[in-house]
């Protein structure tokens, strides 16, 4: 039997996703790449995944995980889905006997996750 997958988002992660769609639909370009119509193109595509599978994207491994993560997120799984350049969608996962909650916590460009996680340049 399959579960329900419902995608709910952190308030603050809604607010910007709400802000980039009204870019979009204001005709607003983006001063990089890539522009917010590819940016909520791929956002879009990552909801219609993680509908289908709530664990289509790739654990965030625990040794990059710091307490201020998890304090942040209130959760020490985190999964990250690639996005249109290089920007990274995180999420975690919940759930009951009746469906499971994919719950979108942030969207970020590479760097400022480098930064997050603590990776650095090779």
């Amino acid at each position: 039997m399959n579960k329900l997958v419902v995608v709910q988002w952190d308030e603050e992660a809604y607010k910007e996703f709400t802000e980039l769609q009204t870019a979009v639909a204001e005709g607003k370009n983006s001063r990089t790449d890539p522009s917010y119509e590819q940016l909520l193109s791929s956002i879009n595509n990552a909801i219609k995944n993680l509908r289908a599978n709530a664990f289509h994207g790739d654990l965030v491994p625990r040794k990059y995980l710091t307490k201020k993560i998890i304090d942040k997120y209130g959760t020490d799984k985190i999964f990250r889905l690639d996005l249109v350049g290089y920007w990274r969608l995180l999420y975690t996962v919940v759930g009951d006997e009746a469906q499971i909650i994919a719950f979108i916590l942030e969207y970020m460009n590479h760097p400022t996750y480098d930064k997050l996680f603590g990776y650095k340049k090779k």
